[in-house]
């Protein structure tokens, strides 16, 4: 064994013992022994290659060889590595365990070979003494070479044999080169010319001094000779094998390199030894290649079996290096037949007679002589491909199938069109002529197996798989089912002709009167088209054999109706069964002249439209399989049937019409009436008007469904302009749109009816339009600025009015209410706003269906817009807060229309106030508390609301009120005033007019009549109509609120009765009074049943009862809002609210100081003056009254007990932090609360908190301050939770608790911080501290930490004096020390 290296200088050997061959060791390194040594580096290279070479041949020889044999060569090749490297890794591991015995053994060796070396040396010194230098003698002295050297520096007389053997000859030139290869090749083509030379090789090149002789698909061999000598034989340069395998070698070489260079010496050594040296070249080489090619077919052949053939081919017999034969379409394999069957053999061999002849195949049976290509592809073997060469062999055989199963064909019919495609074994049989190749019946030839499928598009898989199990076992049998394919085919070109129809196809239908009826006894083939949208219509197609034509069909065409029971699912019966005409292909338009064929032209009834001619089948894509017949009547009685139910309904309702017309050049149908039957309800000059005016009436039908139903109305002389585009020609087409339901049968009863309703519509609405274009000569300028007619459609009139004409008003009748809807909207500039008008929409259409007059809604319109505009924008927001209840939302201002002119507003649900638009621009307003019917009870649920007269007299326009009464005497008249003296004093107000004549026409204008246009007939009085009574609280119509007793329509104001019957709120469904919810986000709450009687006022009217009349302007005035008059803006408050608003909410609050001041410790004092309140305290005397300028503020006047404790300005600011901050908007009562605690503390502290107030009021005057204070009277949210937010916020017992907003000053308003500090002041320590009530969990607590400890340091640094109050210090200190860090918020 091979010594191993341990250390870098040091070698062990294998047998642990020294070597018999000395060796001089090398300087500096000790050998362990003499015998040849390998490294372990260079023993496990050889290992690794010797393992690399085995795995390389078996990778190329082991694919080649069957699976039992690959698997002994790959246990061998493991088995024999395996010991190899068990052995290795045994030296390996002897190698790493030596230790000191392997040193030892070195050493002895070494001394051992030193004792060897000087024995020897002294031997061969003592023999070369003894023998060889007895005789020596020295040589003469080279004198010439001596001087040589001496003298030139040179030694010049060395031998030539030295010169000859070290240095090289010059290399011949290029061009002798070029002449030495050109003499060559002359030399070769010599020999080829003088040697037998096989036919085989006549393929050859010579050049560059080789011969190449190349046969392909065997070899490729360059040969050269080394002389010229005829005797020197030829020397094989290269050898090439050509033989591939392209399917299963994967591209790589068929011969091994090592099996290359012994072919190479094989051949080499014949060329040596032959006489015939070519010719046995060849034969030794083309041997070798046949062998390679029958072993490369085997291959190939396995591989099929193995992946893609299977058992459908097999080897019959395998002998290397002479034959293979294969057998395929073994019919017992497949498992159709058993017994004996026929097999199907190729054979593949080397011919023994002539070795050099390529492989031979050869077929048994022999191949058919069908085509000489499939012939000549099916004989040869030069692409070396198994797959390809049974692929061939079995095309021809199945050629030779198809031909047979044609020539049956042929037989039963003499006019067959099938034919054979040859790239792919096809037969193609057309079935229904003329046939589309999609159509046509394709019959294969499974190359596997030998075995018919068949294909035909659209047939389901187990008819398929029937008919090629049928044709399998018998050829003959593919006629019946051509028969029934047929067939098939004639019902599956019907259901395509009509796909795009709105049809259903079926083969049966299920009647109860099945085997009685004529359908029974129709054709086995045939089938039944329903209409969908007709489903009681159905058009039955039946097929038959045209004799003498297999492949023809036709057609007849019946059309059958049945019935349905109503409610049952039983099925339908058969009424009618009527064969179409034979002839009615002459209904088809002929599409090559474009007119129609005359009727007396007869033309033969054919299976298909298209003419039959002996050809191939036409490609996909043509019309050839369309029954344009089927498709014509399909789609004619699609057409037809809805028109002619429709004409039958129109009869059965007695309306005349004209029948089924053809129009659009045949393309389309229509029917026309002849005159519409009068409508209910419209009178005769109406209904004559609107038959003259009616030009035509069309019922049409559209759209793809065919569904709907389109009535075309055809108007001349419309009465009305409009200021549409659309609208301006002589005549105006209205069309009527009615959709039939899938349910219901187009045309039936129900679009009559639908029309009818349509035509009501319309004539009711022309009935008002009539009246309205009547008056338009004569109504008022001022409605015709007012409004204009924008679109009158016959269906729908659209008004627009305005000053800008942005809001419109639609007027049409609803045939299913049967009344007028009215629906508002805005257009123009104003699109996307709200109408104003849609407050009293529903008052507005129950007037128009009482009294449908247009003029009369334009001047409901001109004379409510603006109260209107002005009345929208109140606040209907619900709040909370606004009473002690923080809880319950109460709403601000509840818009309550009674009439279109009559307007009610609920306050907060304790004040009403009704407003009553009239004509001239003007309003009436009184006090909705009172009843309409006496003026001495009141409305249940409201409260009178004292000095509205005063506030609204403030309102009045002196222009129009000539005779004003003072406001003493209009709060406190001296007597009721009765409706004939309300009369009265209205009738002043206006110029004496002649009253108004009887008339006929209520638009017509009476002699004498200044301009203006009456409304409405006189009124008759309110007591011979109404009733009062609890149950009549219906509104009254507009009629009685406008002047009527003058033609001239101007102003009255009428007394309470003449108003009209007003329902109270509780009428409404809304329950008033303290506890009443009424402005609550869930709804009004319903009326109790027991009612209790109305509460009965002195027996005296008040003056709020009598209406004041306000001009639009002063209205609009009332309710918008606006700033506080006569207070500086900065203490107006950010609330703006209208001076309706400030003035009841002052009421409000004045009502509810009078129950705070009994429930607190205030001593109420009695005044003689009406509306003022006065109450005092320890120290000071209240006076509370409504500020006397405006009416919008509660005043305070505070006068105190002892004059020398307070300052004037002290009490200044007390009464102007009163009139601002607590009776001012939004008006709620724990404010009010919380102000009188404040007004009931002692002395001492109220002034405090007056300077704190004059701080709120004035902050602008404590510059050096960093935060501007507000005295919070009420929670709130942001405080911290120690009661609801909104509760009143001073506590006033023996300690006294309040709230601060504390704002930091900065000049960006939107980043200022605001705190709410809760303090509480002990009156018996008179120390000022920061209440210490529990935070919020998500709240900060810097900012109450820095406050708490301010307001301790200043306790600490400021001890009170007796009788001396520090809640001001304190505050001004701590706005002054207070400062939060960077970013803190509170």
């Amino acid at each position: 064994m091979a010594p191993v290296q341990l250390e870098s200088n040091q070698l062990v050997p294998a047998g642990g013992g020294p070597a018999s061959a000395p060796a001089p060791p090398a300087p500096g390194a000790v050998t362990a022994a003499a015998s040849p040594g390998y490294r372990l580096s260079t023993l496990i290279d050889f290992l690794l290659h010797r393992t690399y070479a085995e795995l390389t041949v078996l990778a190329d020889l082991l694919p080649r060889k069957t699976d039992m044999e690959r698997k002994i060569e790959i246990v061998q090749f493991a088995s024999r590595t395996r010991q190899l490297f068990v052995r290795l890794l045994a030296l390996v591991k002897w190698a790493n365990n030596a230790g000191k015995v392997e040193k030892c053994a070195m050493i002895s060796s070494f001394l051992d070979q030193q004792a060897i070396l000087f024995v020897d040396t002294a031997d061969r010194l003592a023999s070369l003494a003894r023998d060889a230098l007895v005789h020596a003698r020295l040589p003469s002295f080279a004198i010439p070479y001596a001087i040589d050297v001496l003298t030139t520096g040179s030694y010049p007389r060395l031998p030539t044999c030295i010169r000859d053997k070290i240095i090289p000859p010059d290399p011949i030139t290029k061009s002798e080169k070029q002449t030495t290869l050109h003499q060559l090749n002359q030399i070769l083509r010599h020999r080829l010319v003088t040697t037998d030379l096989p036919p085989q090789l006549a393929n050859l090149t010579v050049a560059n001094g080789r011969v190449k002789f190349r046969v392909e698909g065997e070899f490729e061999a360059t040969l050269t000779v080394m002389g010229d000598d005829p005797d020197i034989p030829w020397r094989l340069l290269k050898l090439e094998i050509l033989v591939e395998d392209k399917e299963t070698g994967d591209g790589r070489a068929l011969v091994h390199s090592m099996q290359i260079n012994f072919i190479h010496q094989l051949v080499q050594s014949r060329l040596f030894a032959d006489e015939k040296p070519l010719q046995d070249m060849y034969s030794c080489l083309h041997s070798f290649c046949l062998a390679l090619q029958l072993e490369v077919l085997h291959s190939q052949t396995l591989m099929l079996i193995r992946e893609r053939w299977g058992d459908l081919v097999q080897v019959e017999r395998y002998h290397a290096g002479k034959c293979l034969s294969l057998s395929v379409w073994n019919q017992q394999v497949l498992g159709r037949k058993t017994g004996t069957a026929s097999v199907h053999k190729v054979t593949i061999k080397i011919d023994e007679t002539d070795v050099s002849k390529p492989l031979q195949i050869s077929h048994e049976p022999p191949l058919p002589a069908c085509d000489s290509k499939l012939m000549e592809r099916a004989m040869k073997i030069d692409h070396l491909s198994i797959e390809k060469l049974l692929i061939d062999s079995v095309h021809a055989r199945s050629h030779q199938k198809l031909q047979e199963l044609k020539a049956i064909l042929k037989s039963y019919n003499v006019n067959d069109n099938s034919f054979i495609e040859t790239a792919l074994p096809t037969l193609v049989i057309p079935i229904l002529e003329p046939c589309g190749r999609s159509e046509c019946l394709h019959v294969f030839v499974d190359l596997h197996s030998g075995m018919f499928q068949l294909m035909l598009y659209g047939v389901d898989q187990l008819t398929l798989d029937d008919v090629e199990k049928s044709v399998n076992d018998d050829m003959k049998r593919i006629i019946p089912w051509l028969q029934q394919l047929k067939f098939w085919l004639g019902q599956q070109r019907c259901k395509q002709s009509i796909k795009h129809l709105p049809t259903v196809s079926s083969e049966t239908l299920q009647l109860a009167n099945y085997a009685s009826h004529p359908v029974g006894n129709l054709s086995k083939h045939k089938l039944f088209i329903k209409l969908t949208r007709l489903p009681q219509y159905y058009i039955v197609v039946e097929m038959f054999d045209v004799p003498g034509n297999p492949t023809e069909l036709e057609y007849k065409y019946h059309f059958l109706s049945v019935s349905y029971a109503e409610g049952d699912d039983s099925p339908a019966t058969a009424l009618l069964l009527q064969q179409f005409k034979p002839n009615i292909e002459e209904l088809v338009l002929d599409t090559k002249s474009g007119k129609q064929l005359k009727s007396g032209v007869k033309r033969k009834l054919s299976g298909d439209p298209c003419s039959i001619e002996p050809k191939k089948p036409k490609r996909s894509g043509e019309m050839c399989a369309f029954n344009k017949v089927l498709a014509h009547i399909v789609a004619m009685c699609d057409t037809n049937m809805p028109f002619i139910g429709l004409r039958l309904e129109l009869s059965n309702m007695d309306i005349p019409h004209q029948g089924v017309q053809v129009e659009g050049d045949g393309f389309s149908h229509a029917i026309r009436l002849l005159k519409i039957p009068p409508c209910k309800g419209v009178n005769e000059e109406t209904q004559k008007a609107l038959d003259r005016s009616l030009l035509d009436c069309t019922f049409r039908l559209q759209g793809r469904n065919n569904r709907t139903w389109v009535a075309e109305l055809v108007f001349a002389n419309c009465p009305l302009n409009s200021t549409s585009s659309r609208e301006q020609g002589p005549t105006r087409h209205v069309y009527l749109t009615y959709e039939n339901q899938l349910s219901e049968p187009v045309g039936g009863r129900k679009v009559v009816e639908m029309f009818l309703n349509d035509w009501n519509s319309i004539a009711r609405l022309y009935e008002c339009v009539l009246e309205f274009a009547r008056s338009l000569p004569d109504i008022p300028n001022h409605l015709n600025v007012f409004s204009e007619v924008r679109i009158y459609n016959y269906r729908k009139l659209i008004l627009c009015y305005g000053t800008t004409k942005g809001s419109s008003i639609s007027i049409q009748w609803n045939s299913i209410l049967q009344k007028f809807h009215i629906s508002l909207g805005t257009v123009g500039p104003n699109s996307g706003c709200s109408n104003c008008h849609n407050t009293i929409l529903h008052q507005l259409q129950e007037m128009f269906n009482k009294t449908p007059n247009v003029v009369q809604l334009l001047q409901v319109l001109f004379d409510t817009q603006a109260p209107l505009n002005a009345i929208n924008k109140l606040p209907t927001v619900p709040m909370l807060g606004l009473t002690q209840r923080t809880n319950t939302a109460y709403q601000c201002f509840s818009i309550l229309p009674q009439s279109p002119t009559h307007i009610r507003l609920a306050f907060r649900n304790m004040y009403c106030i009704d407003i009553y638009c009239r004509s001239r621009g003007v309003v009436a307003i009184r006090d909705g508390a009172y009843s309409l019917f006496d003026n001495s009870k009141i409305v249940e649920g409201f409260y009178p609301a004292p000095g509205l007269k005063t506030f609204l007299n403030m309102f009045v326009d002196s222009n129009q009120d000539a005779r004003r009464r003072s406001v003493n005497e209009d709060d406190n008249p001296p007597s009721p005033i009765g409706g004939d003296m309300m009369d009265s004093l209205i009738s002043q107000l206006q110029p004496q007019q002649p009253p108004q004549q009887p008339q006929q026409q209520p638009f017509a204008k009476q002699a004498g009549a200044s301009g203006a246009y009456p409304l409405t007939s006189p009124p008759t009085s309110y007591h011979n109509t109404v009733t009062p009574s609890p149950s009549m609280m219906h509104t009254q119509s507009p009629g009685n609120l406008h002047a009527a007793s003058s033609p001239s329509g101007a102003l009255r104001a009428p007394s309470p009765a003449s108003f009209g019957p007003t329902p109270s709120p509780s009428s409404l469904g809304i329950t008033m009074g303290q506890t009443a919810n009424f402005a609550s986000p869930h709804g009004s709450q319903a009326m109790p049943t027991s009612m209790p009687p109305p509460r009965k006022l002195p027996q005296r009217s008040w003056a709020a009862s009598i209406p004041t009349v306000l001009t639009h302007s002063a209205l609009n005035i009332l309710l918008l809002p606006s700033p506080t008059p006569g207070l500086v803006p900065g203490l107006a408050g950010s609330y703006l609210c209208s001076p309706l608003e400030r003035f009841l909410g002052s009421v409000i609050m004045r009502r509810h100081l009078q129950r705070i001041i009994q429930q607190e410790t205030l001593q109420l004092i009695n005044s003689n003056e009406p509306g003022v309140i006065m109450f005092k305290t320890e120290a000071l005397k209240c006076r509370v009254a409504l500020n006397p300028k405006t009416n919008q503020t509660l005043q305070l006047k505070v006068t105190p007990e002892n004059t020398g404790q307070w300052k004037s300005e002290e009490l200044q600011v007390l009464e102007k932090f009163f009139e601002t901050r607590v009776a001012g908007p939004p008006f709620k009562a724990n404010t009010l609360i919380a102000f009188t605690k404040l007004l009931g503390a002692p002395t001492h502290i109220l002034r405090d908190c007056v300077h704190i107030m004059k701080l709120e009021l004035f902050p602008d005057q404590a510059s050096q301050l960093k935060w501007n204070v507000q005295f919070c009277l009420t929670i709130p949210p942001s405080a911290p939770p120690i009661a609801p937010p909104g509760t009143p916020a001073v506590v006033l017992k023996s300690k006294m608790l309040f709230f601060l907003q504390l704002t930091q000053k900065t000049t960006v308003p939107q980043e200022a911080v605001s705190i709410i500090v809760p303090i509480i002041y002990d009156m018996a320590s008179g120390t000022t501290q920061q209440a210490d009530i529990p935070r919020q969990q998500n709240s900060s607590v810097a900012a109450p930490m820095m406050v708490s400890n301010i307001l301790k340091r200043f306790a600490e640094l400021n001890s009170p004096r007796p009788g001396e109050c520090t809640i001001f210090a304190a505050v001004r200190d701590l706005m002054v020390n207070l400062t939060l860090p960077p970013g803190g918020r509170p």
